[in-house]
């Protein structure tokens, strides 16, 4: 099958993770990385004025698309597979279809509708896909209101080369990533809390918080190690006894990458408690849950008195994950098999 992917080529995207998959199961495919675009921009002082006054749009916004439209034109896909498309206009969209037939998919890892990056040309585009594999629940009935005729839940995976157990080993290594709580992810506002209760109810506790953002919270910024990606992403997790999982509820999270990821890694995971989380992992048996920030403070106190608990329950969701098709090698092959009768059709 030929697949014309859009997405972001960064190592740990969705984008790059479907490069793999699609090489893997032989497909031949094309792959226009949308970070690639930003890039020029990225000293150009007036950009974020001239993307807000553009309409959410970056000025490379129009090159982009042209890129994307001659790739389609001259590859002749049988599918296109946007990951996510903040980017992609609906004049691109029309004309690919015009001008190939192919099925257009997106894979939206966001809530379109989410108002921190939802414009009027995401929204435009909704209803010019042929299918929308939604990454939550909780915007499957908007999506199909906008305009999309098949729409379809299909969750966050581990992608196997990225995420598996490692455990530090050298003096450093055994240094640095000692934590008894580590989270992996933005400091959003929302979660400043979460923290806070922990730092002030265990103050010998040892926490680390990597990802943007967390710098801006006075009572945090001593906990801020910076991001983690690649090894190091797996050695923070391979160095905690506790990883919590939070999701974004302004993106109507059910659960995120990292209900995946923290498992994938071998980690102890503490979710919190949602529907899809619910479903993905029994209460006590594979993960624990939290509702609270007073929650989540009780749960980490006794986990990390019981440590028998903690590991035995952190071996079974590992091979819960890694045994059940949670790759993105397999969520691809679900999408496309989605994808399959509109094809035909």
């Amino acid at each position: 099958m030929r697949v014309l992917l859009v997405g972001i080529g960064e190592s740990y995207h969705v984008g790059a993770f479907f490069c793999k998959a699609l090489a893997a199961l032989g497909h031949e495919y094309v792959f226009v990385d949308e970070s690639a675009y930003p890039q020029p921009l990225a000293h150009f002082r007036f950009h974020n004025l001239a993307y807000r006054l553009l309409g959410k749009r970056p000025l490379t916004y129009w090159k982009f698309n042209s890129d994307i439209l001659k790739c389609a034109q001259e590859f002749k896909p049988e599918t296109v597979l946007v990951t996510g498309g903040c980017h992609v206009s609906p004049q691109t969209l029309a004309e690919i279809r015009a001008n190939t037939g192919a099925v257009l998919v997106n894979y939206a890892t966001d809530d379109p509708f989410n108002p921190s990056h939802s414009s009027s040309h995401l929204l435009g585009g909704i209803r010019l896909y042929d299918l929308y594999a939604c990454t939550k629940r909780a915007i499957i009935a908007d999506v199909r209101r906008a305009g999309c005729p098949n729409v379809y839940f299909v969750p966050f995976a581990y992608e196997p080369s990225l995420h598996f157990p490692e455990s530090p080993s050298s003096e450093e290594d055994c240094s640095r990533f000692d934590s008894d709580v580590a989270f992996v992810g933005g400091g959003d506002p929302d979660r400043f809390p979460y923290f806070r209760a922990l730092a002030e109810a265990i103050p010998s506790l040892r926490l680390d918080l990597y990802g943007g953002y967390w710098g801006r919270d006075r009572c945090l910024r001593c906990y801020d190690r910076g991001m983690a990606t690649g090894r190091r992403f797996r050695l923070a997790l391979g160095g905690t006894r506790v990883a919590p999982g939070l999701v974004r509820r302004v993106n109507r999270d059910g659960h995120s990458m990292r209900s995946f990821e923290i498992p994938a890694c071998a980690a102890f995971g503490i979710f919190e408690r949602t529907d899809e989380h619910l479903e993905m992992f029994d209460d006590g048996k594979y993960a624990a849950f939290f509702s609270s920030a007073e929650e989540l403070v009780d749960k980490v106190k006794y986990f990390l008195r019981h440590d028998g608990d903690r590991r035995r329950m952190a071996e079974a969701a590992h091979r819960r994950i890694t045994e059940g098709a949670n790759t993105y090698r397999d969520r691809l092959e679900q999408i496309l098999k989605l994808a399959e009768p509109l094809r035909a059709g």
